[in-house]
């Protein structure tokens, strides 16, 4: 027996007015005072209104594990490179091992770097999916999620991408250099 969803929390109920959004401020010019926007709910029916927050809800915990993801990679790659380091500094390697050693770090690198980019391209999948569904949901809703446009959002996404992408190209370079030099 399948049994119907509950009601989200907050969700409006049949026979109870719509509550107006907060008023807007008034204009200069001395304009008459405008009415509150009053609160449009969606035209979903019960079953896909909760679907659609399910779909929402998903979404947001995937960009958020996503970008935990990520920050483990780099966090991952660093203990990787201090350890290698660490040995070779306690147990000089010969330059055969030193070798590579530096080149399983450099692929190692590169496969976190490749990472770093996927994590990203879902994350941005995720973002997408979000704005398809919020189009469906109340005027409120929408008007909530305009405050952070969506370029701004992507720049600022993209520009901890690069940082992450920059820190690891850097250490492997450092580490890659130490391990040359511990192994002359």
């Amino acid at each position: 027996m399948v049994t119907p969803p509950r009601k989200p929390p907050g969700f409006a109920q049949a026979g109870i007015p719509p509550r107006p959004l907060a008023p807007r401020p008034a204009q200069a010019g001395g304009a008459d005072a405008e009415e509150p926007e009053q609160l449009v709910s969606s035209e979903l029916d019960e079953l896909t209104h909760a679907e659609y927050r399910l779909l929402y809800d998903e979404a947001a915990r995937n960009v958020l594990f996503a970008k935990r993801q990520q920050w483990r990679v780099v966090e991952y790659f660093t203990l990787l490179a201090l350890a290698l380091v660490a040995l070779g500094a306690a147990l000089p390697f010969a330059a055969d091992v030193a070798r590579f050693v530096a080149v399983f770090l450099v692929i190692v690198g590169a496969v976190s770097v490749a990472v770093l980019a996927m994590l990203q391209i879902w994350q941005g999948r995720e973002q997408a999916m979000m704005a398809y569904l919020v189009g469906d949901l109340s005027n409120f809703a929408r008007h909530a999620l305009r405050y952070k446009p969506r370029l701004s959002g992507n720049i600022h996404r993209f520009i901890i991408l690069a940082a992450m992408m920059l820190y690891v190209v850097i250490l492997d370079v450092v580490v890659f250099r130490l391990l040359a030099d511990i192994g002359k």
